[in-house]
This record gives structure tokens, C-alpha cells and sequence, in this order.
């Protein structure tokens, strides 16, 4: 299965920002007296890779196997994602409402965001009771989470251009 643009447009701003991260704590890796200095930083940075690339992969994942699979019996997704999918009422409306040639890039969008959703509300749900550092990943791991809704809506707006 080709690509589509929407696929394309949020595979390159999730990935283009995991290289960032990625690209910062590896020169930190190689520089252990500077990685001491930016010790902080470095978790941050970390926190968030992990968030954006839970997005990332599964999103990936997801079009990779389109490919290999017909998948139109789970909506387009791996399972346990088109089991979130399904738990949205209004995403599933959606979804049946289009055309059936938009159907993947439909259920891939509302299927992310359910999934970026309930990932979002179990951390939430933890902050409250986070002292210090723990609290610190937890608003790291929510920042990447809401930057990857962030790049699945533009990528949803821009997708027709």
C-alpha cells in the first residue's frame, strides 16, 4: 500500500522531531562531563522521545502492515489501537461516513488520537500524587504526547494540499 500524504506529513514531523532528541542525547552520550552538566535536560529530553515515539511507532506500525494485510475488519488498525478506536462513538461515525478510499487515513487520525488520549489521561491521572522528579517525567511524557496530537492535527488539515 502507498503512503498517503496525511501518513507522510505526520511521519516526518514525529520523526524529524524524535531525530532532534535523539541527535541531543547522543552528542550528550559522548560527552559525559557535559551530560553530567545537563543532567536534567538529558532526562527531559529522554521523557519526551519516549512519548513522541510510542505515537510514532504505532503509527508507523500501523501503515507498515497495511500493506502486508487487509485490515478494513479492524478498521484499518492493529487491534489493540482499533479497540480504543471503537470505544469513540463519534470517531466510529466518522469513519463509516467516508469515503472508503479515506477510510485508513480516517481511522489512523481517530484511532492516534484515542490512543494519545487514553496515554494522556493515565498520566494525568498519575500527576497529582508525583513528587520532584516524577513529576518532572510525567509533564515531559504529556508535552510529547500533546506535540504528537499537535503533528496528527496538522497533518489531518494539511493532508488534501
Amino acid at each position: 500500500m502507498e503512503s498517503t500524504n496525511f501518513f507522510t506529513l505526520v511521519d516526518n514531523a514525529l520523526s524529524t522531531e524524535c531525530d532532534r532528541l535523539c541527535q541531543y542525547t547522543d552528542e550528550l552520550d559522548k560527552a559525559p562531563s557535559e551530560k553530567k552538566k545537563q543532567m536534567a535536560e538529558y532526562k527531559c529530553a529522554k521523557y519526551r522521545y519516549a512519548a513522541v515515539s510510542t505515537i510514532h511507532v504505532a503509527i508507523y506500525n500501523i501503515n507498515r502492515c497495511r500493506g502486508l494485510h487487509d485490515m478494513n475488519a479492524t478498521h484499518y488498525l492493529l487491534l489493540p489501537y482499533d479497540e480504543l478506536f471503537q470505544k469513540h462513538e463519534e470517531y466510529l461515525m466518522l469513519y463509516e461516513a467516508a469515503n472508503e478510499d479515506e477510510k485508513p487515513d480516517v481511522s489512523l487520525y481517530y484511532g492516534m488520537l484515542a490512543f494519545a488520549e487514553e496515554q494522556i489521561n493515565k498520566l494525568e491521572a498519575k500527576l497529582s500524587q508525583a513528587t520532584d522528579w516524577e513529576k518532572v517525567e510525567l509533564e515531559e511524557r504529556l508535552g510529547g504526547l500533546e506535540f504528537a496530537k499537535a503533528c496528527l492535527d496538522e497533518a489531518w488539515q494539511k493532508r488534501k494540499e
